[in-house]
Parts: structure tokens; sequence; C-alpha cells
């Protein structure tokens, strides 16, 4: 389950357009104030001698700006470390905390902010951040990392209809596994592995480990607001609470790596690892996807998923052994030349978004051999702030084709023989002497061969039933937002008492939109809280926070103790949920459960699951049926 709330502090990316800002083409000047939430710094701003251009992301724990470093004339990403829910700005720069009681928390996560980067500094693996530089100011912390383009592994998953097979996920696991074993090393844990937190870099496709988030964590813990800043479906049983005996280690990295892997295989993720404790449904890989992946890689992630830490793998190196890693010869850091022979080409796949993350770029290079591969091996950024490379060249072996185009070459070939045989013939008949005519024989005639039994085929297997999950629907639907989009939502509080506390959050987005809120409870029951008869349809505004509910209406949740989702879209078009059959309660939607879900789900047709609604396309033009979406996390304690 993907988790884009406020209160997590990944990156939001926004799409930048033109070229690289240089001192003879400077960027356009920025306007006066600031951009989207108002907690950025005025642009234009300097630290030190880094000019903020623009806000490329805001996350609830920090603010990524795009900088001008005027000390090597560069393009450059800079962090501030930015707690939202805590904190404000004085004088236009001074990061100060609202409240006393959130003190010792916000120390504790500027602490682990400025030693991630103390980290990441020494670090020089491909797959890592480079930071460049870190340092303490206006109350805060910043540091400073590479600027490059990119898309995330889940908007890359997205945008193809099959998943991806056994080869291409060895191929991005290997560079992944062995940045996570360098920072294992270290007693670093990553803690938030997820498809959107892996960036595929433009051209190369190079995977990049994104947004540790360390602050974050340590926030979480302090506070215990883990509902919000945790995935239920990557997170491993142990980061939901210190339990005696399932302590924190190399082991969680590894449950939410092989996550990933369940989610790129069946596009869902495994039953969130709470649930699994206590009804353990999940279905194991090697059932699930026999025959297309090989049983020695679906055996290993399905034994990196083992809920309880002490039944599950327990390091990096063991699960790359398991899978076979070290036998695997990787393409990730393959590169052809072109018809220049300089410049690479990029692997076939859909065309990254113009997206800006913090990230560390690779420059095109000459192969010293055609078709040969390049190790590169990086050291820091010299003086003069260039990359140095130690490049050393390895054989690699050309790829089969896949079986449908080696069937296509055989017919291709096979017709390129028939024909060669034709012209041959051909031209034997045409330039031959001609021979005097003998007579030919005539054979009688063979009785027809009798026709073979063909016997009557084998009766298809009936369909597995479809089962309806709230959860995994959520997902689909966050999973199918529009690129660009980028919906965000601040839960007042993480934990309410049933029939007491009142559900209050903020929505915000980067499109206008119609807002559609529903909540799945740790009953099963499914509500829709937007729209309903007393508020009718909210709209949302670009950049406007939209503070929910209004005083005409009070969310206060009855029902058992437990985890509950909440999905929000906000959708272009407004969207129709009448044809589900929901009941009306109070004016508030019930939506089907159990069985009915169940026959609902098998009905439905279309690429997206019942619960987004039917979008009410315009009588005449196009049929813009774009919106963002997001799932955020509350408990409902008695």
């Amino acid at each position: 389950m993907t988790n884009e709330s406020p209160d997590d502090d990944r990156t939001l990316i926004q799409p930048v357009t033109g070229g690289q800002p240089t001192p003879e083409t400077p960027a356009a000047p920025a306007l006066p104030g600031r951009q989207d939430s108002g907690n950025a710094l005025p642009l234009g701003t300097y630290l030190d001698e880094f000019e903020l251009r623009t806000v490329a992301g805001e996350g609830g724990f920090s603010i990524v700006y795009r900088a001008w470093d005027h000390s090597l004339n560069r393009q450059v990403a800079v962090k501030e470390y930015f707690p939202s829910g805590m904190v404000g700005r004085s004088g236009g720069t001074q990061v100060v905390v609202r409240s006393e009681r959130h003190s010792d928390a916000f120390e504790a996560g500027l602490r682990s902010f400025v030693e991630e980067a103390k980290l990441l500094a020494q670090f020089d693996h491909p797959a890592l951040i480079k930071v460049y530089r870190f340092w303490k100011a206006n109350g805060s912390a910043y540091m400073v990392m590479p600027f490059c383009e990119g898309i995330t592994l889940r908007d890359d998953w997205r945008a193809n209809t099959e998943p991806p097979d056994e080869t291409a996920l060895m191929t991005l696991l290997d560079p992944l596994t062995e940045a996570l074993g360098v920072l294992h090393a270290e007693r670093w844990y990553h803690r938030d592995i997820a498809p959107d937190n892996v960036m595929l870099l433009a051209g190369t496709r190079r995977p990049l480990l994104l947004d540790f988030g360390a602050a974050r964590q340590v926030i979480g813990d302090m506070t215990h607001a883990l509902t919000v800043i945790l995935k239920p479906g990557y997170a491993p049983i142990e980061q939901w609470g210190e339990v005696p005996g399932m302590k924190q280690g190399p082991w969680t990295d590894v449950y939410a790596l092989a996550a990933m892997i369940h989610f790129g295989i069946t596009r869902r993720t495994p039953p969130p690892s709470v649930g699994r404790l206590i009804n353990d449904a999940y279905e194991p890989l090697s059932h699930v996807a026999a025959g297309r992946y090989s049983e020695r890689f679906l055996i290993a992630v399905d034994r990196a998923l083992a809920v309880r830490p002490e039944q599950r793998t327990q390091s990096i190196e063991q699960f790359r052994n398991e899978i076979g890693l070290n036998e695997f010869a990787p393409r990730t850091m393959t590169w052809m030349p072109s018809a220049s022979g300089t410049a690479p080409v990029q692997a076939p796949g859909p065309a990254p978004a113009t997206t800006l993350m913090p990230d560390l770029a690779l420059p095109n290079t000459t192969l010293s051999q055609p078709g040969a591969g390049v190790d590169f091996t990086f050291s820091p950024p010299s003086a003069a702030g260039a990359l140095d490379f130690e490049t050393r060249t390895v054989p690699l072996q050309a790829p089969a084709p896949p079986p449908e185009q080696q069937r296509r070459s055989a017919l291709l070939f096979g017709a390129g023989l028939v024909a060669t045989g034709v012209l041959g013939l051909g031209a034997y008949a045409l330039f031959k002497p001609s021979p005097a005519p003998t007579p030919v024989p005539v054979e009688p005639t063979p009785a027809p061969a009798p026709s073979p039994v063909v016997a009557a085929p084998a009766p298809a297997p009936a369909p597995a039933p479809v089962v309806f999950d709230a959860v995994q629907d959520f997902e689909r639907v966050v999973a199918a937002q529009a690129p660009g989009w980028r919906v965000e939502v601040t839960l007042v509080r993480t934990t309410v008492r049933s029939e007491k506390d009142a559900i209050e959050f903020t929505v915000r987005s980067q499109h206008d939109g119609y807002l559609y809120v529903f909540n799945h409870g740790s009953d099963g029951a499914l509500l829709q809280l937007y729209p309903n008869k007393t508020s009718g349809l909210p709209r949302v505004r670009k950049g406007v926070a939209l503070n929910l509910p209004k005083k005409d209406v009070d969310f206060k949740i009855s029902g058992p103790s437990g985890l509950n989702q909440l999905l929000v879209v906000v959708s272009e078009l407004q969207r129709d949920h009448s044809a589900f059959k929901p009941r009306d309660e109070g004016g508030f939607l019930f939506y089907p459960t159990g069985d009915a879900a169940n026959a609902l789900s098998a009905r439905h047709k279309g690429p997206l699951p019942w619960i987004a609604g039917i979008p009410q396309c315009p009588a005449s033009g196009p049929c813009n049926d774009e919106f963002g979406a997001t799932i955020v996390s509350f408990n409902v304690v008695q």
C-alpha cells in the first residue's frame, strides 16, 4: 500500500521544463512569495552559495528545492529538514517548533537528518544518493545533492501491461541489494523500500534508492504516529511497534524488498503484516506465479516474506544467495554504442516522465569496444564539481530474443530459403540446355489415409472465484492515478476513540478536482464520507488546503478497535457510484461487502476497481479521466 501523506518525507515531484540554468542562460526570475503550502523559503533566498530557484517537492518532514550553486556553477537539489506538523517559520527563514511538547521529537529528528546526510556523504555506490554537503542553519539543517531526471519504479511498472520477467527483476535487484548491503554494514536501515522509492534514471534506467526518511522514522517512533508513516503492504510486523523478540534489522529491509517484488509480479502487495500475525492469508508466490518464474526465485521471495522476523531471511547477503543473484550476470550497467559510438541507447520501455529528483546522473561515455559493457567505479566529486570515473570493459553476452521473436526469425529465415530455392531453380531452368523429353510413368492413385481419431479436448478449469479486497482495490486506484497529479492528506489525529473522536483531515492537490473519500473499517465496512447528502460534492482547488469536515457534519467512527484506511481521490471528472447499489444510512453511503462485493467485483468490467466509480464524460469531446489518489491510515481504539 502506498501512503502518500504530508507526514511522509518522501519527495513530492513537480515536472520542470526547459534546460538547466547556467550563468549564460539564467533561470527566469521567480515570482515573489512562496509556493504550494507556504512552508517553503522565499524563492531567490541564498543558503550560503546556493540560490533557491524553485520548490521541487515537499513532504511532511522535508522540503526539496532546485538551486543554483554559484560557487561551482551547477544545478543541485537542496533538502531542508522541515517537519511541517510541528514547526513553522519566523522572520521568513527561521524554523521554530510550535509547541514545547514537540521539542524532543524535533531535535531527535534533526539529529537523525544530519546523521543520514553524514552517512550518504561517505558512500559512492551507483544506487545510492550522493550528498555533496550538509550543515545546520536557521534552526534546521540542509543537505545538498545532485539533481537529475527519472521515473519511479511504480510509474514504470504502471505503464507496462505485463509484469516484469525474472531477468528484469534480477537486473533491478542486483544493484539495489548491493546498495542495501553497503548500508547494513554500517548498521543503517532504509525502512521504507517500495516501488515509489526507487527511481529509474532517464536514459540509463539505472535504479536509485530514494528517501531514507531517517528523521521521519525517529519522529514516528517517538510520537507513535506509525499508521500514517508506514505502508501496510510493505512494512513488516516489527515496524509497527517494538515487540519483545521483534527488533528491526536487515531482515526489515529484506521483507519490504520482497514485498516490492511481490507487487511487481502480482500488481498487489502482500496482506498487511499486522493482520497476517493473527490470520495469515498470504498466498505463496511459488503457487500463485508457478511456471512464470523459476521455483528457486519464488521460494526465496516467499521466505523473505515470512511474517515473523525469526522465520524470515536474515540478511541481504543471504537473500542474494537464495535468489541466485551471486550467480547472475547483471545487465543494469550495460551500455551499447549508438551510430556515433558515443551515446548510450536507452533500454526498451515507456519514455520517462520529466521528473526531477535529487539524483546522481551518469554522463555519456565512449565505449572502447563495440558491444562491450562498461562497469563504472565512482570517485568523489573533484574540486571542479565533476565526477571522476574509472572505467573497465567487460564482455557481455547478447540476450536471447523472446520466443515470439525467435519464431518470427525462423519463419523469415525459412521464407528466405524458399525464395532462394525458387530463384535458383528458376535460373537453372532458364540457362541449362533443353534435354530431350522423356516419358513420365503414371503412378497409381494411392488410397486415402484413414482420418486420425481426435480426442475431445479436456474441459477448461473453472475460473477462480473473484474475492473483493478493499485494501488491494484502494492500492489499485492509487497506482492508476495520472502522472503529475499529487494528493496530500494530513490527519489531525492518527488514533481516534470509537464514537468519541472525530476524523479531521486536510486535503491538498496539485490539480483542481472533485473530492471522493472512502473509509475501510477494521470490521470490513466500506463507507463513503464524501460526497454525502449534507455536504454535497466538495471541490478541491489547486494548492489550496481544504480542511474537513466542515461544521455541517461530524465524522465519528463507531466500530471495533483496529486499523482503518481512508482512500482520498481528487478527480477532474465527477464519478458515479450509483450502479454499485450503496445503501443510504443517515445521508452517508455504505457499499456492499462480503459475497455481495465479491459478486460486484466479478461482474465489473474496466481497468479500475468498481470503487473508483464511473467517470461522467462530457457529451462531446475527449473524456479526460485523470485523477490523483492517496491512502492514509488511522487507528480506532475503544
